[in-house]
Order: structure tokens, then C-alpha cells, then sequence
């Protein structure tokens, strides 16, 4: 099953900011989600948000950039919520 991607706003801005280099990798990373947006392989590297709610959200390794999602099963549909940097063990909750 093939999940559907939606970006939030402050994703959209953030894509805007990236060079287009970082935009592809982060692209071929959301292609790799859409087939499995839950186990981690060699292009996706995911790991749970502690405490992120109902659904749970899941954040995405991409180098140094970091994208946080949730998905909808009902809707089939992969919600973009945030894409940041890593800086510091601090960025996260």
C-alpha cells in the first residue's frame, strides 16, 4: 500500500530554505516512507517521538536534516509536520 505525502506549512517553508541538493535527498527519502512509513532500512532510518501522542509521530534521519511525520491510517496519508537540523541531543523532546 502507498501512502500519500502532505506537507505542513512550516515544512513547506522549511523546503524553501534548503538547497536543491537537500531537496532531492529529502525526496528520495519521503519516496522510500510511502511504501513503509513505520520499519526502518538503509534509506529510511526512523525512530518513534517519545510522548508525541495520538498518532504517534515518527521522525526521519536524513544526514543532518530531520523530518517529523505522522500517519493516518484511514486516510492512507502521511502528514509532513516539521523538517529542522540537528544541532544538539537537546532538539528533540
Amino acid at each position: 500500500m502507498v501512502y500519500s505525502l502532505e506537507l505542513s506549512r512550516t515544512a513547506q517553508k522549511a523546503l524553501d530554505k534548503l538547497s536543491s541538493n537537500e531537496v532531492k535527498k529529502i525526496y528520495i527519502h519521503l519516496e522510500e516512507i510511502m511504501m513503509d512509513p513505520y520499519r526502518p532500512r538503509p534509506l529510511a532510518d526512523i525512530v518513534p517521538v517519545a510522548g508525541s501522542g495520538t498518532p504517534p509521530a515518527y521522525r526521519l534521519r536524513i544526514g543532518k536534516l530531520r523530518v517529523e511525520y505522522a500517519v493516518f491510517e484511514k486516510e492512507n496519508t502521511i502528514k509532513i509536520a516539521k523538517i529542522f537540523p540537528k544541532k544538539r541531543k537537546s532538539d528533540y523532546r
